[in-house]
């Protein structure tokens, strides 16, 4: 009898030694699980719009027109759009070289630049710098590649060593430097 009352002991240790080692593999593969389970997939944020073929940075883009004229653009950031031939830039600088060896600087906040046309729009605190030393500051203005011509219906302001003059609108030949200014002029000329 004790005999069998032994082997009953070692069966019921045998069983819960089994039990326990079932209980702790559960347990384990339990945190397993949890651990090692897919969290669903977050889409990633977009970092261009879906129109956007190329983004750069710290660009500097420089062209020579079959007339003569040289481009030159810098921008903090330019995004292309293949399909509209369109760049817009973020804090332009764009710089024209005429073939006379004349220059203007063009910068603003944000600009469009048609690739194929050169017609151009700058926005936000736009300044225009001739070689001559005439300066020009607006809200916005627009370029007319064909035309070689910039103008703008805002409050302009435009200064040179002689004369300080405030309109609203104008428009200047980039070409033959001849200037219109559209309507409110208050012009002060120094001799």
């Amino acid at each position: 009898m004790r005999l069998k009352a032994l082997t009953v002991l070692l069966k019921k240790k045998r069983l819960i030694v089994s039990a326990g080692c079932l209980a702790v593999f559960f347990v384990l593969g339990g945190i397993l699980y949890t651990l090692n389970k897919e969290e669903p997939r977050k889409t990633p944020e977009k970092l261009m719009d879906d129109q956007v073929d190329l983004q750069v940075m710290n660009v500097h883009y420089t062209e020579a027109t079959d007339e003569g004229v040289i481009w030159e653009v810098h921008a903090e950031s330019a995004q292309y759009r293949k399909k509209d031939n369109l760049a817009l830039l973020k804090n332009p600088k764009i710089t024209l070289t005429m073939p006379d060896g004349r220059n203007f600087v063009l910068t603003g906040k944000e600009g469009t630049l048609k690739q194929d046309s050169k017609d151009m729009k700058l926005t936000g605190d736009v300044h225009l710098q001739s070689s001559n030393g005439d300066s020009f500051k607006t809200d916005e203005v627009t370029y007319s590649g064909k035309e070689k011509r910039c103008h703008t219906g805002s409050p302009v302001n435009l200064k040179n060593s002689r004369m300080q003059i405030d309109a609203t609108g104008m428009s200047i030949s980039l070409a033959d430097e001849h200037l219109t200014l559209l309507s409110g002029v208050k012009a002060c000329i120094q001799r």
